[in-house]
């Protein structure tokens, strides 16, 4: 007998191992850390059934959560089986955590979704989109309206100085087809942004 076994055989306490809502057994067990880790376990005899999601009660009527199992060996034998937990506190933090970004997402075009805190923007996608529907119009102005690409690359890539009315002289095309109006606004707005980042 190695000396975990020996410890959980004469100390352990008797925790009930609780899995979908019921208790499906009682083992014995050592409440211990891992000084290299800080992580805390409780330590069972080697091939007890615990797994990750089980609920561990101990006699104080407390519960702690499984997160994980290891099967500890010294000297090529198998030691305990190492059940790390987390508190009811802990786990409940946890999981509000993890439900705290909820995204109920329609329709997001040009949208950045998510948590992170910088975003990355590609307008080139944006004129390519912008392109294609140009490409596939059949508008009257559709040469004038092929004329915004270039010029909102440019204007992007800070190749042209932006000066008043310099999309003055595509405003008629841009009036006969109001649709384009809000993808190249969204263009320049998030180039403006991106100006003062």
């Amino acid at each position: 007998m190695t000396p975990a076994q020996r410890l959980i055989n004469n100390q352990g306490i008797l925790f009930k191992i609780e899995r979908n809502g019921s208790v499906i057994s009682e083992l014995k067990g050592t409440q211990n850390y891992e000084p290299s880790t800080s992580k805390r376990f409780v330590g069972f005899m080697p091939g007890s059934d615990v797994q990750p999601g089980d609920r561990l009660i101990n006699p104080a009527n407390e519960r702690l959560f499984v997160y994980d199992t290891l099967t500890d060996f010294l000297n090529n034998k198998m030691n305990q089986l190492k059940a790390y937990y987390q508190t009811v506190a802990e786990y409940n933090s946890k999981t509000n955590a993890d439900a705290k970004y909820m995204f109920n997402i329609g329709s997001a075009n040009n949208s950045v979704i998510g948590t992170q805190n910088t975003v990355t923007m590609n307008p080139n996608s944006s004129l390519q989109q912008i392109r294609e529907r140009i490409n596939s119009s059949n508008s009257e102005t559709r040469d004038e309206l092929q004329q915004i690409i270039p010029l909102l690359e440019m204007i992007i890539n800070n190749q042209v100085p932006v000066q008043k009315g310099l999309l003055l002289k595509l405003a008629d095309a841009v009036q006969k087809n109001s649709w384009i109006a809000g993808p190249m606004a969204s263009i320049i707005l998030d180039w403006l942004l991106a100006q003062f980042h």
